[in-house]
């Protein structure tokens, strides 16, 4: 077993180390609790200068490794350097980007990660609040998702690490083989143990969570980060060391019927992409989920290919053929359609399609015209800030999304700049970072039978020089009630709608045409008497 494990390890730091980058001077890496930024000389050592929401000043350097699996290793410019990062001196430090994620990984000598550092825009007072948002969240919806950090460890006693840990594996079904890990999983309504282990794959992140979390249980408590504080916890004792799973999971046909319609079925990324054409209906069939995120990484698809660019500004290309866009955002790259019209993209039963950079959108439509979204799920891998969202619409006319799912993590459920005739009928826009909806210089904006839930945490439904925007049929619950609702600068149609919001943060509600059916408001977001209706996806 040992001998398996120690291969296992070998494998992930290979895989993981392929895709490391140069650390560029001024670049800003959060770990938690303090933000750092890179200065870089000209023998490419790097100098972390880091600050905390508190006084005080942190340092620690990393020099280029020549030749060897690892690009950087921890070093020192005095003999007797402190290093405020786990870790020491000669340990190897990978930049890592894959599947969408920016960070540093410091490894200890066995291959585990024992330190994460993450690429950021942002100052220190919005990475605080987003690792207080974190802390917030369920704990099984953290762990899978988002990149794990020292400091958010150091809330968990070491049981309660062990049964992190192994919920990791236990939501790709892992079999186990302690009983008290077998009781506790079997109790949990989502565990549906595999037949074999070996079959098991794991994200980028998770890898990366689940060998930090080892770590972690490896460190002396007095060495641990404000151990003390932690949320409640079922704790496991007299556990046994568990196994762990290794590997990364690393294809224009003509077209079919579905419904009477002829449409070009696409089962995985690659056919997705071939088949994006204007003029066509592209069917995503039942129980299919295509990540778009792989795909748009490789230059090799993009560049020199009829059709396709690699950029990052597509809003600058000039052209009038219609485009499939690679396009550059902070942490990835998203995908932008430029200059297309009567492309349908509709999903059978529980189909989706998922990014995973945070800053990026999930479709991104520049001057298209009549592109439909129909009968998908749609949305990010984590939460977000400053940028991106799940749709993203600039100029153009006519586009809808119908009986759609849009979830965050984005920052915004929709983006419109610019755009004329954009509809959104008997779709959810749900847990989006910064709010609903941006509007900007638009017309003709409808959205009819739409439910919008669990939105935080800033002007709710934005609009800059909107005219004609309505809203029938829809219903606001369960978002940020210390958030206005509204922020718009026009005038708008509301007809039969359900508002549970704070009547004090209804924010420009007086804009609102109300002469249609009447409207109802509730003062709580959470009122119970809100129920499902049925909406989005079939």
């Amino acid at each position: 077993m040992k001998k398996l494990m120690s291969m296992i390890v070998m494998c992930l730091c290979t895989l993981m180390g392929m895709q490391a980058q140069t650390i560029k001077s001024g670049s800003k890496w959060w770990d938690g609790m303090v933000l750092y930024t890179a200065t870089v000389d000209e023998f490419g050592v790097v100098k972390m200068h880091g600050v905390w929401a508190h006084p005080g000043h942190f340092l620690f350097q990393l020099s280029p490794v020549e030749g060897g699996a690892h690009p950087y290793c921890l070093s020192a410019d005095a003999p007797d350097a402190g290093l405020p990062v786990r870790g020491k001196l000669g340990w190897d430090v990978d930049y890592i980007r894959q599947e969408g994620m920016n960070f540093l990984a410091i490894r200890k000598p066995n291959g585990d990660i024992c330190h994460t550092l993450v690429l950021t825009p942002d100052n220190i007072e919005n990475c605080t609040a987003q690792e207080k948002y974190a802390e917030a969240q369920p704990v099984g919806d953290i762990i899978t998702g988002m990149l794990l950090n020292t400091t958010y460890l150091g809330r968990f006693t070491k049981p309660q690490l062990r049964l992190m840990r192994n919920e990791i594996l236990a939501r790709h079904g892992w079999r186990f083989q302690s009983q008290d890990l077998k009781d506790h999983f079997a109790a949990q309504p989502w565990y549906r143990p595999v037949d074999d282990n070996k079959s098991i794959k794991l994200s980028v992140i998770e890898q990366a969570n689940l060998q930090l979390i080892k770590s972690e249980e490896a460190v002396p408590e007095k060495d641990r980060i404000d151990a003390s504080r932690f949320d409640s916890l079922p704790l496991v004792t007299d556990a046994k060391p568990g196994d762990f799973p290794g590997g990364l999971d690393d294809d224009g046909r003509g077209p079919d019927e579905v419904d009477g319609e002829e449409v070009y079925i696409v089962e995985n990324e690659d056919q997705f992409f071939d088949n994006l054409r204007p003029g066509r209906i592209v069917y995503i069939p039942d129980n299919v989920h295509l990540n778009l995120s792989r795909y748009l990484e490789d230059d090799s698809h993009f560049k020199k290919r009829p059709g396709r660019r690699w950029s990052e500004d597509a809003t600058a290309i000039i052209a009038k053929e219609p485009l499939v866009v690679s396009e550059g955002v902070f942490d990835g790259r998203q995908l932008t359609l430029v200059n297309f019209s009567d492309l349908i993209i509709k999903g059978g039963k529980n189909a989706s399609i998922e990014v995973d950079p945070r800053y990026a959108f999930c479709f991104n439509l520049v001057n298209c015209d009549h592109v439909q979204l129909l009968n998908l799920t749609i949305g990010h891998t984590e939460g977000g800030s400053c940028s991106g969202g799940v749709i993203g619409v600039k100029g153009g006319r006519q586009n809808q999304a119908n009986d759609c799912d849009l979830y965050g993590c984005g920052t915004y459920g929709l983006d419109l700049d610019g755009t004329t005739d954009f509809s959104l009928m008997n779709t959810n826009i749900h847990d989006c970072t910064y709010g609903i909806m941006q509007l900007r210089s638009s017309m003709a904006i409808r959205f009819n039978k739409c439910d919008f839930f669990n939105n935080r945490e800033f002007s709710l439904i934005e609009g800059v020089g909107v005219e004609g925007l309505s809203f029938i049929d829809c219903r606001f619950f369960a978002n940020y009630g210390d958030a206005p609702l509204f922020s718009l600068d026009n005038e708008f149609y509301m007809s039969g709608c359900e508002i549970y919001h704070p009547t004090e943060n209804l924010g420009t509600i007086d804009m609102a045409d109300q002469s249609g059916p009447k409207n109802f408001f509730s003062e709580n977001p959470l009122d119970t008497n809100i129920k499902p209706r049925g909406i989005g996806p079939k």
